[in-house]
Formats: C-alpha cells, structure tokens, sequence
C-alpha cells in the first residue's frame, strides 16, 4: 500500500502529540509494510528542516519511498 505523507508526519516524530503515530507509521515505512510517497514539494521542505527530522527520510530505503515531481500541469493550477 502506498501511503501519501507530508512534512508534518517526519516532525511529528519529535512532537509529544504526534510521535507514537508518526514514529510508528516510519517504522512500517522502513521495514517495507507500506510505501511512502511524498511529493517534491516536502522533498525540497526537507531539505531546510533540522538534521533530526532530515535523517528520518534518509532512514527510509529507496525501494520503500516514491518522490512524485511535479508536473507543468499540477504549477499551473497551483497559481489559479
């Protein structure tokens, strides 16, 4: 099953509200139960979060993570 994420689930991690549920559904991430997709949108958020939350991702196998780009299409709805 593939299962979109965003970057609220990666710094939910660290959030007391929110870790038993994130961390849990990481842990299903890495050992192959479910595949995460993110977009390249929280791909490039990401890249500007602190080093904790960064490493989550990269904990992630390859084999178990999809990175959807964007289209030209998908840009111009988001500027209507």
């Amino acid at each position: 099953m593939r299962i979109h994420v965003d970057t609220s689930v990666f710094g939910g991690c660290f959030d007391p509200e929110f870790d038993i549920w994130s961390n849990r559904l990481i842990e299903l991430f890495k050992i192959g139960k479910f595949c995460a997709v993110i977009s390249e949108v929280s791909e490039f958020e990401l890249k500007f979060a602190p080093s904790h939350i960064k490493e989550i991702l990269i904990h992630i196998p390859d084999k178990f993570l999809e990175i959807v780009r964007l289209t030209d299409e998908a840009k111009q709805l988001s500027e209507h």
